[in-house]
């Protein structure tokens, strides 16, 4: 089970990645630019990472989040 902001920072993290390696194999990207997307990718993990450790707790206790909408 995944959320819609787990899902929508899953494909961004993606697609980062996948500028990373088309730019990582161009000559014409400077090194600042490649840190700068390495960076965002990092920034977004974190994100993706935090937000889901804060959610299994509410995802296990028990009922999850059904009392939250009584």
């Amino acid at each position: 089970m995944s959320s819609e902001y787990e899902q929508n920072v899953g494909k961004l993290i993606a697609e980062k990645t996948e500028r990373y390696e088309s730019m990582k194999n161009d000559p014409k990207v400077t090194k600042s630019e490649l840190e700068s997307i390495l960076s965002e990718i990092e920034t977004l993990e974190s994100l993706y990472e935090n937000y889901n450790l804060g959610m299994n707790y509410f995802r296990r206790a028990k009922g999850g989040r059904a009392g939250l909408r009584e």
